[in-house]
């Protein structure tokens, strides 16, 4: 399965990296040497198609270091059907700041891997160093939910989502919850509350806790508290927070923050050593049974997998997915730069041409090759998911299309939530204090990118 990048695995955007790259690109006491040098015009070219000769074309791909072999045979095979060159160049961790500060001295390439979410690509945008691809021609066949998931920034299109992004959810381990009794899926957060507490008080053979967290990694904390808010995503509680008339202090996120702190301290539902529990052990523990469910994304499940030899048998028969929200069922997407493809402007119109025939070549003839050399799900109705796959993947990812974005994919800022939520559950903050200090970092963040009202 196509690998993840650290930082994503991690939920990370740090602060003091956000705040470099907010004064890189969004030009906050930075000047620009080539911002002049993409194309004058914003008006998007046409898409040669996919076969189109391309002899003494050279190109140039960008690729963060995990996912340096995720293109090879898909630009083999570019290279075979057009003539074109395409050199893959591997930027070094992290990614995105090695990326941006080279672009920002005027070292661009023709595309490159980048996170699709509206506040990494506001910078490129406003810098004109991207194409506009609202044309894409394989935009219509992406399967419900895709296309509106990532890669839109003011309502056009400026990158190419090519995989499934992370889906937040809960993954369970299915003899844990027959052993348990646990014959229907929670629809809804009461009913997985009531699922937990059927699991504490009636435990199966070595299961430990009804849920497991890793607060000793910090990274996977926040995850609980992301998904209870869904509804109140869907009803704009990002762009409230983004314009300050929403507060993470306030009832929606504050509520979260005090019922996952509840859950460990009230309900004792969670692993007895989640202070100092890391992420291979949260895995360990759903794969072995020692716990019935985690609150996860891609990362953690391919961590299970691995575990698992990557044995679709054997996950299909112990490891399961539900999406879940405060009311109901409701998705919460984290798109991550290996999901996404951008087409830079290099003012060579050839060269830009060619980068827009690659996107619709990988989008289309060369897709299902693509998709089967890395066994994950395909994102589009035109192309089938590879038998390899695990049910579990396929589950999560066909939640997508009742979905929500996440923190990190609406948020303009992304403050160390997950830091915060982590001291809280080692004792040394409250929920009040982890909301404040969100609060604190999310204002730093926003002034030093010059957002108005901050």
């Amino acid at each position: 399965m196509i690998s993840q990048n650290s930082l994503f695995k991690k939920g990370k955007i740090a602060l003091i990296g956000a705040l470099a790259c907010s004064m890189l690109l969004l030009g906050s006491g930075c000047s620009n040497p080539t911002a002049a040098k993409g194309s004058d015009s914003d008006n998007e070219g046409d898409w040669p198609a996919a076969s189109t000769k391309l002899d003494g074309t050279k190109l140039v791909l960008w690729v963060s270091p995990n996912s340096k072999t995720t293109f090879d045979k898909v630009v083999k095979n570019f290279e075979a059907k057009t003539g074109a060159q395409v050199k893959i160049s591997v930027i070094a961790d992290v990614y995105k700041n090695n990326a941006q500060t080279k672009i920002a001295t005027g070292d661009v390439p023709d595309i490159g891997v980048w996170q699709p979410t509206a506040s990494m690509l506001a910078g490129l945008v406003s810098q004109n160093k991207i194409q506009k691809l609202d044309s894409a021609p394989f935009v219509k066949n992406y399967k419900k939910g895709f296309a509106n998931a990532a890669g839109v920034y003011k309502k056009s299109r400026y990158s190419v989502l090519f995989t499934a992004p992370s889906v937040l959810g809960v993954y369970y381990n299915k003899e844990v919850f027959k052993a348990a009794g646990v014959d229907k899926l929670p629809k809804n957060w009461d009913e997985l509350i009531d699922t937990a507490e059927k699991i504490k008080q009636n435990p199966p053979a070595g299961v430990e806790s009804p849920f497991y967290d890793m607060g000793g990694a910090q990274w996977g904390t926040q995850w609980a508290v992301q998904v209870q808010l869904a509804e109140a995503a869907k009803k704009g509680l990002w762009n409230r927070i983004n314009t300050r008339k929403e507060k993470f202090t306030d009832t929606n996120v504050r509520s979260a923050i005090e019922e996952y702190r509840d859950m460990i301290e009230k309900r004792k539902l969670f692993n007895a050593d989640i202070g100092s529990a890391t992420d291979v052990m949260e895995e360990q523990a759903l794969l072995n049974g020692k716990t019935g469910m985690i609150f996860g994304n891609l990362s953690l499940f391919l961590g299970v997998a691995a575990m698992a030899g990557n044995s679709k048998q054997v996950l299909d028969q112990k490891i399961g997915f539900f999406p879940i929200s405060k009311k109901g069922t409701i998705a919460t997407v984290v798109p991550e730069e290996t999901n996404g493809l951008v087409a830079f402007k290099t003012g060579d119109a050839k060269r830009e041409a060619a980068s827009r025939q690659f996107l619709a070549y990988l989008m289309g003839d060369g897709y299902s090759d693509f998709i089967n050399s890395q066994n994950t799900t395909s994102i589009l109705s035109t192309v089938k998911t590879p038998g390899s796959v695990p049910q579990a993947l396929i589950d999560a990812n066909d939640s997508i299309s009742n979905s929500v974005g996440s923190m990190q994919s609406l948020a303009l800022a992304n403050p160390d939530l997950y830091i915060n939520l982590a001291n809280m559950v080692n004792g040394t903050m409250s929920a009040q204090q982890v909301a404040q200090t969100t609060q604190d970092q999310f204002d730093e963040v926003a002034k030093a990118q010059g957002v108005s009202g901050f």
